[in-house]
């Protein structure tokens, strides 16, 4: 693969996660996500977590619950930059540093870290969360300085597949654990 076709390929992906963002942000103007079920949602996940986890989950869904519409309107305007950041190439590294920072903090406050220190998580239910994922995605399509060297792009291939070969591992456990350790699943 020359290394224009790769630098267009990490383009086209990119953009795809600038595209996923923007939707995200569409969908943030729910009218459900105005009302009191958002907060609700949120609560929930602060449940089984362990304090230090599950403190500022409640706290934020308290914050929500009394601000919905003023939560939502800067969620989603949040969302809307970081996909028009990610398209825009003068904002590309702030865009996908921001959409690490945001994806990390919905992660905890938003997925209760995916239920992964609850006993429950499972890739069934998501686990480990799609904003995870939104992370794993905007550090691997950082763009390396000097865009079209090798070395940055075979560097980042082997992230990639250390980042997949974790993830996918991590998935397998999750799926693994109840059948091999059946007091984890009670």
């Amino acid at each position: 693969m020359t290394k224009l076709a790769a630098h267009d390929r990490t383009r086209g992906l990119q953009l795809t996660l600038g595209c996923v963002w923007l939707l995200d942000a569409l969908l943030q103007f729910q009218s459900f996500m105005v009302g009191r079920g958002f907060a609700a949602m949120l609560r929930a996940t602060a449940a089984g977590n362990p304090a230090a986890i599950a403190v500022p989950i409640t706290w934020s869904a308290l914050v929500v619950g009394h601000h919905p519409v003023a939560a939502d309107e800067l969620f989603a305007t949040f969302e809307l930059l970081i996909g028009l950041g990610i398209a825009w190439r003068p904002t590309l590294r702030a865009a996908l540093a921001a959409s690490v920072a945001w994806s990390l903090a919905v992660w905890w406050l938003g997925e209760g870290l995916g239920g992964l220190l609850t006993g429950t998580a499972s890739p069934v239910s998501g686990a480990p969360g799609p904003a995870l994922l939104y992370a794993l995605l905007a550090v691997l399509l950082w763009p390396p300085p000097g865009w079209l060297r090798l070395p940055a792009v075979t560097r980042r291939a082997a992230a990639a597949r250390v980042a997949w070969l974790l993830l996918w591992g991590g998935l397998a456990a999750l799926a693994l654990r109840p059948a091999c350790c059946p007091r984890c699943s009670e």
